[in-house]
């Protein structure tokens, strides 16, 4: 079944018929020929007297699928005929002020929307997507049939139902209705177990073997290769090759895209398999593989050749996210600079996505990350003392991943660069290249990237260990500047028999950073047990606790929420009780999940309670929505949030307690979840520009 394929520079053109007004005006309507009704409570009204179904037109002005049904469908005298006869056809705007609380209700996310209702205004059937005439009618007659339709199917399924024609008619519903989701990989599933082998290749489960397809590891796809004739017989061999090639493509663009490690042995097997498989030679699945091969093996020259010259077959968004890669090489002389930046202009004048070419380019012309040093690491140093400045020293190899996630991804954000280029000398070091080969064995590097601060004297004052995020490795480098005693000190000490609490409480911090310690957490419970009164409530202590106990089950943890008013004694009641509400919340967004048990909760909750918190801490306001939640008292808990929580004084607080809302609700009513949003939209309005986006993702979490 085709979905419609959709000309924007004629589709542009669609419009409404004479019934309402289109935003591209009156001279672009479409001659609709459907008898509609315009209100609601009219098409149930007529549904009831007239005994049929509700068509529902789902439709939104500024989508051009809605359109393009106007013109190619709803025009057709017959198609409007035939459904005059058997549907009560109703239609608004669903992004209207009339039509948005319908829209809420039957969740209309996407464009072009049809559903058939009954006459209670319950769900029949839902299509999502433009159809041609002859699918859309069959569709259709589908829903007027109540053991086709989707409700029917899906009464059908929930009464026991598993034949494998049953099974393939209702993942076809399931598909119509964009349910691409759990449920029709199970139904998917059941069919296939249901099959034999050799009926996998036969014409009518192709379009549901082929989404099963994963990887070129999975064993149907092993399956369809070794037996690709009896594909062939029954698919065609244009199918099958564009199915197969497709899946060795996707092994194949992390590689040539520079996001996978380059690792030469299998990307000459995946070659091998390819030519076993029969995949054509002129197939562009090959110039990626040149591209993967060239660009890890360095032979910048000859990728270049390949972007320039070979891609043309390739699909357009494919190549601009393929070029939009080559910026993110960083071992590249000034001349081949200049060819990847002549290659990005070229091709930003040809493309759609110009404003991304030339962002590109910017990128490369204009950086505002990390200024490193085009020097020696002598050179570096000598700068760095005679400023009075760490030398921050990037160990990195072309082939590492990590490495280049850090190079593309976090040394270039502009908050790294203004924090570096003002406090600190940077240079970056290929280990397996001519110097960085003799620094490798002299800072034993054993593992990429590793990134150290060193002082004047070439002294390891911080060691980090793999790529972080932004944030965390913008964290890790401030700890090793503000750490008052260096990591060479630290580790001499150590090794000396210093077990001082101040000093463990900075080791286990810095070894942990430098990747030195396989357990670090089950070292830092077991020192922690030799503690004794006063230095188990000591602020270096609290340090440990505060960076190493992070479950809930720890005895450690235990001991902190018991002894919680001797630790604030020391740091303060709010740095306790954040450290608390960080280890718990994420549990009961497990519990939430349906990964821990009530009787583990309860416990939790025990725990909780035995700590006195105040009634406007986080955890004890938590506590009491998931009581109610457990007794499924959702009306009350929308009060408690309603009055209690949206009084609370701490903005963060409050966020906290909002985004789970969509989990809270998850079972509840159809009128609940109604409540549940317009409490979300109501906090949106009132929050912070930066809580913006997380009211946002909860409202569409609340409407799905």
């Amino acid at each position: 079944m085709k979905k419609l394929v959709i000309v924007l520079n004629l589709v542009c053109m669609f419009a409404l018929g004479s019934f309402a007004q289109s935003m591209y005006g009156d001279a672009a309507k479409a001659d609709v020929k459907m008898k509609y009704v315009y209100s609601f409570e009219e098409a149930l009204k007529r549904a009831k007297e007239e005994h049929k179904l509700i068509f529902f037109n789902c439709f939104a002005d500024w989508a051009i699928p809605c359109h393009s049904m106007n013109k190619l469908v709803f025009s057709d005298q017959e198609f409007a005929d035939w459904m005059d006869k058997h549907f009560v056809n109703f239609f608004i705007d669903v992004t209207s002020r009339e039509g948005r609380p319908l829209a809420e209700k039957y969740r209309i996310r996407f464009q072009a929307h049809y559903l058939v209702l009954d006459e209670n205004g319950q769900i029949v059937h839902r299509i999502v997507g433009g159809y041609q005439i002859p699918e859309f009618k069959a569709i259709l007659e589908k829903a007027l049939n109540p053991k086709t339709s989707f409700a029917g199917m899906n009464k059908r399924y929930e009464a026991g139902e598993r034949s494998v024609k049953f099974l393939s008619d209702y993942a076809d519903i399931l598909s119509v209705a964009d349910q691409d989701g759990e449920v029709y990989a199970k139904i998917i599933e059941e069919l296939f177990n249901k099959l034999k082998k050799k009926e996998w290749s036969k014409k009518e489960y192709w379009k549901f073997f082929t989404r099963q397809l994963k990887s070129v590891n999975d064993e149907m796809f092993k399956y369809m290769v070794e037996n690709k004739a009896d594909f062939v017989k029954s698919n065609g061999a244009e199918k099958v090759d564009r199915i197969i090639a497709g899946l060795y493509f996707q092994e194949i663009y992390p590689y040539a895209s520079g996001k996978k490690a380059y690792d030469g042995e299998e990307l000459l097997n995946i070659y091998l398999d390819m030519q076993k498989a029969g995949i054509t030679e002129n197939h562009h699945v090959y110039p990626l593989y040149e591209i993967a091969r060239y660009r890890g093996e360095g032979q910048f020259d000859k990728m270049m050749d390949v972007f320039e010259h070979k891609l043309d077959s390739l699909p357009e968004q494919t190549l601009v996210a393929l070029d939009l890669t080559l910026p993110e090489i960083k071992e590249l002389d000034k001349k081949e600079q200049e060819r990847v930046v002549t290659y990005l202009k070229q091709r930003a004048e040809t493309s759609g996505a110009k404003k991304f070419y030339l962002a590109a380019i910017n990128d490369m012309v204009n950086t505002d990350g990390i200024k490193f040093e085009e020097s020696s690491f002598e050179e570096a140093l000598k700068k760095a003392k005679d400023q009075g400045k760490l030398l921050f020293m990037d160990c990195y190899t072309t082939w590492c991943g990590p490495c280049k996630m850090m190079s593309n991804q976090v040394f270039k954000q502009k908050f790294i660069g203004d924090f570096f280029n003002q406090n600190l000398v940077s240079l970056k070091m290929d280990m397996e290249k001519g110097e960085g080969i003799d620094l490798q064995k002299k800072f034993d590097v054993n593992a990429f990237p590793t990134m150290f601060l060193l002082n004047g004297d070439g002294n390891i004052i911080y060691k980090i260990l793999g790529g972080r995020d932004p944030r965390a490795f913008m964290e890790a480098i401030q700890r090793g500047m503000k750490q008052s005693t260096p990591y060479y000190i630290l580790k001499s000490k150590y090794e000396t028999g210093d077990r001082s609490v101040k000093l463990m409480a900075d080791y286990f911090q810095t070894m942990s950073d430098a990747g030195e310690l396989k357990n670090v957490d089950g070292e830092v419970k077991s020192y922690l047990a030799t503690l004794k009164v006063p230095e188990s409530y000591s602020v270096s202590a609290w340090t440990l606790y505060d960076n190493f106990v992070n479950h809930v089950s720890d005895a450690e943890f235990k001991f902190l929420v018991n002894n919680r008013k001797e630790f604030a004694k020391q740091v303060g009641d709010s740095a306790v009780d954040k450290k608390i509400e960080r280890v718990i919340f994420p549990v009961v967004i497990d519990y939430l999940k349906g990964a821990v048990s009530k009787e583990s909760m309860d416990q939790v909750w025990k725990l909780v309670n035995s700590a006195q918190f105040s009634p406007e801490y986080s955890l004890t306001l938590l506590h009491k929505i998931i009581s109610m939640y457990d007794k499924k008292e959702y009306d009350k808990m929308l009060d408690f949030y309603e009055k209690t929580v949206t009084s609370n004084q701490d903005a963060k607080v409050r966020l906290n307690l909002d985004v789970i809302l969509h989990r809270l609700v998850k079972n509840s009513s159809s009128e609940q979840k109604a409540r549940a949003i317009a409490y979300a939209k109501k906090s949106m309005e009132n929050a912070k520009p930066g809580a913006q986006g997380s009211y946002k993702a909860l409202i569409e979490a609340l409407s799905e």
